[in-house]
């Protein structure tokens, strides 16, 4: 004799427990998901980015030469450290760069301003740092040809978060680039 089947009756109450967990299931996934957006958001809105240029003109409409940083970002950025170089030799700071560049030519600028980065140095959100900045006729055009083109800066940065970037003023690939 052949083996009873014995039939499986579903009922209204299997399935919908089912679904129920089904459901719970599928709130867990989008919690983690939204959590997910949440955090990535967060670190958006406090992403620095910087930015070095060179200007010959002034916020005041002032003629002269420029070298600026400028943090462009939604936050702070938190300076970890600098490297200078010019003509590919390294130099601890600005100032020495500026110092050699005006004794190889002779000049003396009593217009020049100058500012040096340093370690856990804070460029805050819209800051523009004039890493020089002269207003003297004679010695514009060596900071604009000579020492803008051979001057090299490699800043390493951070976020509030903690995640870090490098700003390499002569990457023509992408001058800012995350490091974690």
């Amino acid at each position: 004799m052949p083996a009873a089947k014995r039939k499986v009756v579903v009922s209204l109450d299997t399935y919908l427990s089912i679904l129920a967990v089904v459901s719970s299931f599928c709130a867990i996934g989008i919690t983690f998901y939204q959590a997910y957006l949440q955090r990535t958001q967060q670190y958006a809105s406090v992403m620095p980015v910087l930015d070095s240029y060179h200007t010959g003109h002034f916020d005041d409409g002032t003629f002269g030469s420029a070298m600026t940083i400028t943090n462009l970002g939604l936050g702070p950025a938190f300076i970890d450290s600098v490297a200078y170089y010019y003509r590919q030799k390294r130099y601890d700071n600005i100032y020495d760069i500026i110092d050699v560049a005006l004794t190889e030519n002779k000049m003396v600028d009593t217009t020049l301003l100058f500012s040096d980065l340093w370690k856990d140095k804070v460029l805050p959100q819209g800051e523009k740092l004039y890493v020089y900045q002269t207003t003297n006729r004679k010695t514009v055009p060596l900071f604009s040809r000579r020492i803008a083109q051979q001057m090299r800066f490699v800043i390493y940065y951070r976020s509030v978060y903690g995640e870090r970037w490098v700003l390499d003023s002569q990457n023509k690939d992408g001058r800012n680039r995350k490091l974690n």
